[in-house]
């Protein structure tokens, strides 16, 4: 019994053995796997950016020869908002007009929005066909107003209203440039640029969220401000209408930053209560005494 039982503890000693070397076998294979998995990814990366890399500058290539043969260089724009705070600001265009001939007139062409009808006006030389113009014009100031609905289980942005999205598109100037000499006249490709920012750079962002519960609501509110010059949100007040009619307001509760240079502005309001036929408008004053309203619910 004794010889039976060493040589039955010999068995298991062996294939314990034979099982761990078999273990680090698969490990090491394991690890080789990883090893050439990571390697291939890695490749792939590399190969990715290189695409990318090489196709950036086939695109800058075209572009350069593009403006090479082009007649005219592209219209570059810089604001002037010197009236800024008034609401009133201009824009600086320039290009180089690269066949110029002696004695041609230059004009420059504008609209905004989706008006069809382009304004004209001379523009100055100001050496070797380098021209410029000036253009003033006025904006709406107001605070670009974002507003979210947070559910358990999602969370939806508010769509864009019919309203906003054609103040949106009437934020934009677009333009061209003739040439005329003689008999002939050449025109350069209309080009838009988006004037937008302006309206929100006085005001900031405002993101409003309402996080919707089975009875309650609470309501966040974030001031964005865009630099040193912005006006900021003093104090955000809850209108509360049934239907059409004003039942109530609730002011929120700002929320003091850690830092006074802080470049946002906290503000909440929570368990407000959910009734039939609820609206909720939000009407925020600035440190300037400026208020503006915002439907959030």
């Amino acid at each position: 019994m004794v010889g039976i039982d060493k040589y039955f503890r010999m068995i298991v000693v062996l294939a314990l053995a034979g099982s761990l070397v078999l273990n680090v076998t698969l490990l090491s294979k394991v690890n080789n796997l990883e090893e050439q998995f990571g390697f291939v990814a890695g490749s792939q990366q590399d190969i990715t950016n290189r695409i990318d890399n090489q196709a950036s500058q086939v695109y800058s290539a075209l572009e350069e020869f593009k403006n090479e043969q082009s007649w005219m260089s592209r219209v570059s724009m810089e604001i002037d908002n010197k009236g800024f705070n008034k609401g009133e600001a201009s824009a600086n265009f320039k290009w180089q007009v690269k066949e110029l001939q002696n004695n041609s007139e230059v004009e420059f062409h504008y609209s905004f929005g989706e008006n069809q009808e382009f304004t004209s006006i001379s523009a100055e030389e100001l050496q070797n066909g380098l021209f410029q113009v000036n253009v003033p014009f006025e904006f709406k100031k107001e605070p670009q107003w974002q507003v979210g609905l947070i559910t358990s289980d999602s969370y939806h942005s508010q769509e864009v209203s019919e309203k906003e999205a054609i103040d949106g598109l009437q934020d934009t100037i677009n333009f061209y440039v003739t040439v005329f000499y003689d008999d002939m006249v050449k025109s350069s490709e209309i080009q838009q640029e988006s004037l937008g920012d302006l309206k929100s750079s006085l005001y900031g962002v405002i993101q409003t969220d309402v996080h919707v519960f089975n009875s309650k609501l609470d309501i966040t509110l974030i001031n964005y401000l865009m630099d040193g010059e912005s006006k900021y949100v003093e104090k955000a007040t809850l209108l509360k209408y049934k239907g059409n009619t004003l039942i109530g307001e609730e002011v929120l509760q700002r929320v003091k930053e850690n830092s006074p240079d802080s470049a946002e502005r906290f503000f909440h309001l929570n368990q407000v209560d959910k009734y039939e036929n609820i609206r909720l408008v939000m009407k925020v004053e600035y440190n300037n005494s400026d208020t503006f309203e915002k439907e959030i619910y």
